[in-house]
């Protein structure tokens, strides 16, 4: 049965892949934007609340969020359901803040130009070294502190738990690049971490 055929079908019963499927077949724009509606719905309070985290201004933000659902409908075709839907959408939302803030020059390009080097350590070592210690309050107040490029690829690993490989492809840097970076920003929160102790 043809899901957008039923005028009554209650669209916000559909999962988020079925949606977007639906949203892509249908051909009457009615029916399109009711589906639409639904998705951003269901999405923009995540989406600008990620983008408060990453450009910390809620105006912005609010601007940011509803450029990024529009950029979402636009390709939602390029959607093949390989990962989450959450996980895609997120995709967007980092590039598409990471741009802003480049335009903003509140970040440096070459903070996200990849490099070819390996980090010769242990990752999983890497991974525990600091943040183990951390108090989720510690890390609140010391993520406040240090640069925009930084706490963006930390947010990435640790609030949204996006694998390595994951972030590479968001950011279209190498894994080494991103390994570097993680270690680089687990370092600078090592240096805030004992003046924190120390105050």
């Amino acid at each position: 049965m043809n899901i957008s055929k039923n005028i009554k079908t209650d669209y916000s019963a559909l999962d988020d892949k079925e949606l977007v499927k639906a949203i892509i077949q249908e051909r009457d724009r009615q029916l399109m934007r009711r589906m639409q509606g639904v998705l951003y719905e269901r999405y923009i309070e995540r989406v600008f609340a990620k983008c408060i985290t990453l450009v910390r201004n809620k105006n912005t933000a609010k601007d940011l969020a509803h450029d990024i659902m529009v950029k979402v409908f636009l390709n939602l075709s390029k959607f093949k359901g390989e990962a989450t839907f959450y996980s895609w959408v997120y995709a967007i939302t980092y590039n598409h803040c990471l741009n802003h803030l480049e335009k903003e020059k509140k970040i440096k390009l070459e903070d996200f130009e990849a490099h070819s080097f390996d980090i010769a350590v242990d990752e999983i070592e890497l991974e525990h070294k600091i943040l183990k210690d951390l108090k989720l309050s510690q890390l609140e107040t010391l993520i406040e502190k240090i640069g925009e490029g930084e706490r963006m690829i930390l947010l990435m690993r640790y609030q949204d738990g996006m694998p390595v490989k994951q972030i590479a492809k968001t950011l279209s840097i190498g894994e080494s690049a991103v390994k570097m970076r993680l270690k680089r920003s687990r370092d600078h929160l090592a240096e805030l971490l004992k003046k924190y102790d120390h105050e």
